[in-house]
């Protein structure tokens, strides 16, 4: 995780983000992002977790959201590349963080993408342990070029999804992996030859989040056993998992939501 202490809307990569409705409650809004952050390590912790955090760094209010910064596969990380110049002074920030892990022996290489290639790290990757695979996010942000890098790393198929909807713009916007296998999913983001697969490969597992949610960036989630840590939870929605042995764990996180992430944009698992 990285603090919000240079957190904010400043600029427009994606349609959450409108950075004219920020400035009016900026300190408000900066307040919330403090403490909905620290109540989502907070939360983690209690769960059990162990917290690593990278430094936040000025100029970078969207370094908050780690899960871009790489992918952790089986102690193997691939580093993102980012497609918006807005984003792309965080990538030395991540190159040194995992050469810290790496010295620490929490990870056991680094990668790096061919040139040209833009792949934005766990944001366009769900690594699926329950089915030996890797599901890949790409179009908005991640060129469907960087499979072929991602599966030699993660040494399993990856099966890349188009996202067709702009406001689902990274695959974990729109997919949540339980550990049970229950695949959470936001139909309108993905093409229907992409929902198909989804259907023939998680079959029963797969669970469609009500719209409610969907817009509300349920799906941007982390599920520690059997808890699910997200920024909102209808009802329905929390029937449908505590139907499947669940429990929903909501933390105030509508801050970032305005910059298009929630709880599992602000986490990078390291998988250690």
């Amino acid at each position: 995780m990285s603090a919000p202490a240079h957190f904010e809307v400043s600029y427009a990569i994606n349609p959450w983000m409108e950075p004219d409705r920020w400035r009016p409650d900026d300190a408000t809004l900066r307040q919330q992002a403090h403490a909905g952050w620290d109540a989502l390590r907070a939360t983690y912790e209690g769960l059990g977790a162990v917290v690593e955090t990278m430094p936040p760094a000025a100029g970078l209010p969207d370094m908050v959201f780690t899960a871009n910064a790489a992918v952790v596969i089986d102690r193997q990380v691939l580093l993102a590349r980012f497609r918006h110049p807005e984003r792309q002074g965080e990538e030395a920030h991540g190159q040194a963080l995992f050469a810290q892990l790496r010295a620490r022996s929490l990870v056991d290489s680094v990668h790096a993408l061919p040139e040209g290639v833009c792949f934005e790290g766990n944001g366009d990757a769900v690594v699926d342990n329950t089915r030996g695979i890797c599901w890949m996010g790409y179009g908005p942000r991640s060129d469907l070029r960087a499979r072929e890098t991602l599966q030699a790393v993660a040494r399993r198929p990856v099966l890349a999804l188009a996202l067709v909807d702009p406001r689902f713009y990274h695959l974990d916007t729109c997919l949540c992996l339980l550990t049970g296998g229950e695949l959470l999913a936001v139909k309108r983001a993905f093409s229907p030859e992409g929902w198909a697969q989804l259907q023939a490969i998680a079959g029963p597992q797969l669970v469609e989040v009500p719209e409610e949610d969907a817009l509300q960036l349920a799906a941007n989630a982390v599920c520690i056993g059997r808890d699910l840590v997200m920024g909102y939870c209808s009802a329905t929605m929390r029937q449908r998992l505590e139907e499947r042995g669940y429990r929903a764990r909501v933390v105030p996180l509508d801050a970032f939501r305005r910059a298009g992430g929630s709880a599992r944009c602000l986490t990078l698992e390291l998988g250690t």
